[in-house]
C-alpha cells in the first residue's frame, strides 16, 4: 500500500486481502468530492493505477459525459454491479475500461456519521465476473469497517 497516512491506515493489511479472497484487481475505498472521486485506500495488483488521493471527474466534467462507476454508486446511494461493461451499454467504454482494461465492477455506498454518501467501496477487475454471496457479505464487511472509521474520525 501507498505510504501516505489516512483514517484508513488500519485497513491496509484488510484491503489487500480481500482483493486476494475476491480473486480481483483492484479493492478500493473512494471518496465522493464535489467534482471528482477520489482513492482513499487501494490494495490489489492494479494499487499503482489507483494510488491514495488519484481522482476521476466526475460525469458533468468528463469529456464524454459518462458517469463514472461510483459515482453512480454515490448520486443513487445503492449498490451497483457491472458484470462486463463491454457488454453493458450504460457502461460500455467508461473510464475504467477504457483507461485501466478494467471492466467488472462491484461497489457499495459508504455512509459518514451524518447519514450522507461519503464515498464507496469497490471491487474491480478485468474479466466478467460474477460474486459469490459470502464474497458480496466480505465487501460489505470493509464497507462496515469503513462507516466505524468515519464515525470516529468525523465526529
Amino acid at each position: 500500500m501507498a505510504k501516505s497516512s489516512s483514517v484508513f491506515d488500519s485497513l491496509r493489511q484488510d484491503i489487500d486481502a480481500l482483493a486476494k479472497q475476491l480473486g480481483v484487481s483492484s479493492v478500493l475505498i473512494m471518496r465522493s468530492l464535489p467534482q471528482h472521486m477520489q482513492v482513499e485506500a487501494s490494495g490489489g495488483r492494479h494499487e499503482e493505477t489507483y494510488p491514495i488521493g488519484a481522482q476521476g471527474k466526475k460525469s458533468s466534467l468528463a469529456h464524454n459525459g459518462q458517469a463514472l462507476y461510483c459515482e453512480r454508486v454515490v448520486d443513487t446511494d445503492q449498490p451497483l454491479y457491472v458484470k462486463d461493461s463491454r457488454l453493458e451499454a450504460d457502461w460500455a467504454g467508461n473510464e475504467d475500461e477504457v483507461e485501466f482494461g478494467l471492466s467488472n465492477y462491484l461497489g457499495y455506498a459508504v455512509h459518514g456519521p451524518d447519514g450522507e454518501v461519503y464515498g464507496t467501496v469497490c471491487a474491480l477487475h478485468e474479466e466478467a465476473k460474477e460474486y459469490s454471496a459470502e464474497e458480496l457479505a466480505a465487501l460489505d464487511e470493509l464497507r462496515k469497517k469503513v462507516e466505524v472509521l468515519l464515525a470516529r474520525e468525523l465526529k
